[in-house]
């Protein structure tokens, strides 16, 4: 019969340190990985903070450089065309630092934002309708799209300051507050073009979405009253300012970059298209034209993407080119340019999302 071993033997004593040694070299580890994994992720998050900030500064130079590209054209013509120097498309390009070594790659271009239709048109200063026919153009634009010409009402009522719709199918302040997220009508002119998710549209959520997508293709946002460039307007603008077939046709033969005979004044334009003084209508139609189509721009926008590391900046930037005086940068985001409206996932009377 073996002796029960006394509470206090060297030999219990011993598997306890050895027992206490082996938790606190576990706690040793664990502690030692938690720390590292803190630090490779703080390490982590500097660098993407570094990349992210380097990228900013990237946008901030690309931006600079449009825009001196638009005081150099602006200095040696008049009007602006496709052809020109700042309309060129360029390929994705590196970027380098110290001696060549590729650090990034970025895409940039320029658009003329007066080679779309500006919605704000359709309003006066006073918030009232135009009457020189500018919802018409609205109208022929919403048409090709395939939107009701209702929703030209909708645009109208959102905008205007009064709560007196336009039409049954319209929409002020008291309609958008009985939705499911209740909102008011801006009654102001738009600031930016994706408030057209907002207004009422009583369409099939696919069918909403298809149309207003080729809708926005077509139309800005802009501050105050513009013309529309006849050297950058798409097919679908020229026509809803009134154009026919065939004087779109001669606009689109001239500015052809093979042709390089871009219009460089109204009067070279409106020559071009040979009016008839003796037709009433068509004289109206060169009257209006005169007001409402040129060929030259003062606002453009730059669009694109730096990507620097894990960093990604997306550039969306809107400028103001006024004759002998500074550019100007009046909207500048760091995201993504998409004219195309967020799928929607409901049948709601109003564009407001909400969840499936």
């Amino acid at each position: 019969m073996r002796r029960k071993q006394p509470a206090n033997s060297p030999r219990q004593q011993r598997g306890i340190a050895i027992l206490t040694t082996l938790v606190i070299a576990v706690l040793v580890v664990t502690l030692a990985a938690v720390i590292f994994a803190r630090q490779s992720r703080a390490v982590r998050q500097t660098d993407n903070y570094q990349s992210l900030e380097r990228a900013w500064q990237y946008a901030y130079s690309i931006e600079q450089f449009a825009g001196m590209e638009l005081v150099r054209d602006a200095k040696s013509s008049k009007h602006d065309d496709l052809t020109e120097d700042w309309a060129i498309n360029l390929p994705t390009l590196p970027l380098e630092e110290g001696n060549g070594v590729k650090v990034g790659e970025f895409t940039a271009t320029l658009e003329d934002l007066q080679g779309r239709y500006n919605i704000n048109n359709v309003l006066d200063e006073k918030g009232k309708l135009r009457t020189n026919g500018e919802d018409q153009h609205l109208k022929k634009l919403a048409q090709s799209a395939g939107l009701p010409d209702a929703f030209i009402s909708t645009i109208i009522d959102w905008m205007d300051p009064d709560s007196i719709i336009q039409s049954g199918d319209s929409a002020e302040t008291d309609y958008y507050l009985s939705g499911t997220i209740p909102y008011r009508a801006a009654d102001m002119p738009m600031a930016d073009a994706s408030e057209l998710r907002l207004l009422r549209l009583d369409m099939e959520p696919e069918q909403k979405d298809k149309a207003l997508n080729a809708f926005l293709q077509n139309v800005t946002v802009l501050p105050f009253k513009t013309t529309v460039n006849a050297n950058t307007a798409s097919a679908a603008v020229l026509q809803a300012m009134g154009l026919s077939t065939d004087r779109i046709k001669t606009i689109m033969d001239r500015r052809n970059p093979d042709n390089e005979k871009p219009f460089t004044s109204s009067n070279d334009l409106l020559g071009a298209l040979t009016f008839n003084p003796q037709d009433k209508a068509d004289a109206a139609l060169e009257k209006q034209l005169r007001e409402t189509l040129d060929v030259s721009s003062s606002y453009f926008r730059l669009k694109g993407e730096i990507k620097l590391g894990r960093a990604r900046v997306h550039l969306n930037s809107v400028f103001y080119r006024e004759p002998g005086k500074p550019i100007r940068v009046i909207m500048r985001q760091f995201d993504r340019v998409n004219d195309q409206p967020a799928t929607t996932t409901t049948d709601d009377a109003s564009n407001t999302l909400t969840d499936s």
